[in-house]
Parts: structure tokens; sequence; C-alpha cells
């Protein structure tokens, strides 16, 4: 259930992020194996709930920040040299960086998706369901 805090709702996410990063000693994997772990655990954790609910933007910036100081190595303490900005890390390989998702603009595609689902296909049973609770009276771009 969301509540009024929305940062205290979804305060389980962050917790499970930063318990998978304390779980991995970051002395003891490369640069490439933190990069590999950010890819596929971290940013993957959050992605169900992105999927259906508008994450706070200051949810998703501590989510960035606490896999920055991942990367980095100074996961424990905010002091510590970042060589290269998130932003940065985020651009694509091509452009000079290492593709990191940003995960507030992660967030927005995958809300729109599902968004493009109910526009594609209204005779699903979740176009239906949705229609009936939220926009009875009008089209979902409407609502």
């Amino acid at each position: 259930m969301v509540g009024r805090s929305k940062l205290r709702t979804f305060d389980a996410i962050k917790s499970r992020v930063q318990r998978r990063l304390d779980g991995w000693k970051e002395k003891l994997l490369s640069q490439a194996g933190k990069e590999i772990l950010l890819k596929i655990v971290a940013q993957a954790i959050p992605s169900y709930c992105m999927s259906i609910f508008l994450q706070p933007t200051s949810l998703c910036r501590e989510l960035n920040v606490m896999m920055n100081r991942y990367r980095w190595g100074n996961q424990s303490s905010s002091k510590g040299i970042l060589w290269k900005s998130w932003t940065k890390l985020g651009m694509s390989k091509r452009k000079g960086g290492l593709g990191f998702r940003d995960l507030h603009l992660f967030n927005l595609a995958l809300l729109a998706k599902q968004a493009w689902r109910l526009i594609q296909d209204p005779d699903s049973m979740a176009a239906k369901f949705l229609k009936e609770k939220y926009f009875p009276q009008g089209p979902f771009l409407q609502a």
C-alpha cells in the first residue's frame, strides 16, 4: 500500500540494494566486476516496482549515489574521490560512458511501456480492470 510518505514506502528497495552491495566486498572485485554487479544485480532490484509505481526522484537519486560510491570504492564513507559523475557513467559506451541506467528515466520508460500496452490492447483483462477502476468515463489519455 503506497501511503502518504512515498520515501518510507519504497525504503525497502533502498535497503535491499544496500544489503546487496554490502554483501560484496568492494576490494575483492575489479572495476569490471563492480560494473557487472551494478548492472546485473543492483539496477535490477527496483525494476519490478518501477514498472508499476512512479518512484520519488529523491529515491532514484539516492540509489544512483549508492551505486556510484560502490563503483569508486568508497561505499562506507561519503569522503573520497568520485572520478566521474554518475551522469557521465550513464552515457552510452559509444559516447564515453559505461552505460549505467539513470533510474528515474528508466522508471518513466517502464511506466510509458505500461501505458502503451493499455492503449494498444484495450481488450486485455488488465486494461478492462484499470478502465473500470480509474477512468470509467473516458479514454486512458484523458484520465
